[in-house]
């Protein structure tokens, strides 16, 4: 499941740099998109049917397969009370229907579960970025976005005041979401795996495309996608990924301070790096 985390991944930053070569954005094109690990519908029941083997590996399964997985456990949950109350007697039903608080039914949907999805973004992160000139990234993880968008009543808010803004409005506030996620400033690599960081990044370009005035042709958003590509897009990422993860940020954020310009050659510079601390790791 990790490992088709990181293709999925891989394959949505391929046919970016794909889109940006034919569009002339770039001097090189994608590569060809790699397939995924197989694992079958029976295999996906089974980890949804067993709590350990769920609690093991719900780090890698993908938001779509989530879904799917709550949409079947609540319909094999409704299907027993309706089991049950059809064994009660007329006169119970009737009498626990008429005393109920029940809200209307939900229509819902089957979502398919063999098809790409992403998560949505919640709007007040919006909201809180106009505010924080910089949101740490393991807040776009899957799980986290769900997370929040799941638990916006428990998040404690507090009340700012945009520049030339007359009156102050609500935003969600950052440390207590920082707490509740346990994501902790100044750890390794942020925290993240680098399954999570090449899932954080694309939720976070997704992020930035959302709220740049100009979309994906913005210069917010080809940076981004200009600085994720340069360090996943690379035949030797994975294995790179502890040399060059504290780069990464440190590059990031350079802009998010001073808004500096993409320059493919201080990248390929600080590459060099990544190689010099790797053959001294040796």
């Amino acid at each position: 499941m990790e490992k088709n985390w990181s293709i999925e991944r891989k394959n949505a930053l391929r046919r970016e740099l794909q889109a940006m070569h034919e569009a002339g954005l770039s001097d090189t094109g994608g590569s060809p998109i790699a397939s995924l690990y197989s694992i079958t519908s029976e295999e996906w029941d089974s980890v949804r049917k067993t709590p350990m083997l769920f609690q093991r590996l719900k780090e890698w399964i993908p938001a779509r397969y989530l879904s799917w997985m709550t949409q079947m456990n609540e319909a094999e949950a409704q299907g027993k009370i309706l089991s049950h109350s059809a064994g009660a007697s007329p006169a119970v039903t009737t009498q626990s229907l008429a005393n109920s608080k029940l809200m209307d039914t939900i229509v819902e949907y089957v979502e398919d579960p063999t098809a790409v999805t992403e998560v949505d973004i919640p709007h007040q992160l919006h909201e809180m970025a106009k505010y924080h000139r910089y949101l740490p990234l393991p807040i776009f993880t899957d799980n986290n976005l769900l997370y929040i968008r799941n638990h916006l009543s428990k998040i404690k808010t507090e009340k700012i005041r945009f520049p030339n803004a007359t009156e102050k409005t609500s935003i969600l506030l950052l440390s207590d979401i920082l707490e509740q996620l346990n994501i902790k400033e100044g750890s390794a690599n942020e925290g993240l795996t680098y399954a999570k960081f090449e899932q954080a990044a694309a939720n976070y370009y997704r992020f930035e495309t959302e709220r740049d005035p100009k979309g994906n042709a913005g210069n917010r958003s080809t940076w981004t996608k200009s600085h994720f590509l340069f360090w996943t897009n690379r035949s030797d990422a994975e294995d790179t990924f502890l040399f060059w993860k504290p780069l990464e940020l440190e590059m990031r954020q350079a802009r998010q301070d001073r808004n500096i310009q993409f320059d493919l050659n201080s990248y390929r510079l600080t590459w060099s790096r990544v190689l010099i601390a790797q053959d001294y790791s040796r």
